[in-house]
């Protein structure tokens, strides 16, 4: 049985999905480890893998909050967030380049307590 996602959670979630995309658009890894804590391993794959997606000059975003969570083709949203079996929350996301849709998908986990989400990176794939 799936578990539901608040409405107030998938915003939260988003909020924190949508700030590290816009980190990410600086492709600066001290950036990722100082907001993010990222280690500087992952911090320098990261930016590579984001030059392996986009060029250097266009800007990295998410859907709008309002479009993120419509399914789009293939009836997934932009932004998809999901419980897991092991507790954190799921989140792909695809990741736009200069207002469009790209290959690239974020794939994060948020995990808390007491009402605080703290973001968790795993990946960009295709």
């Amino acid at each position: 049985m799936e578990m539901s996602v608040s409405d107030s959670l998938r915003q939260q979630a988003y909020a924190q999905a949508a700030a590290f995309v816009q980190t990410l658009d600086l492709r600066d890894p001290v950036a990722l480890q100082r907001d993010w804590c990222l280690s500087p391993g992952v911090a320098g794959e990261v930016v590579d893998m984001l030059d392996s997606y986009f060029a250097a000059n266009q800007a990295l975003s998410l859907a709008p909050l309002a479009l993120a969570f419509v399914p789009g083709k293939g009836g997934r949203p932009a932004v998809d967030v999901y419980a897991t079996d092991a507790g954190p929350l799921g989140l792909e996301c695809i990741m736009l380049a200069d207002g469009k849709p790209g290959e690239a998908t974020l794939h994060l986990e948020m995990s808390g307590h007491d009402g605080a989400l703290r973001l968790h990176y795993r990946y960009i794939g295709s």
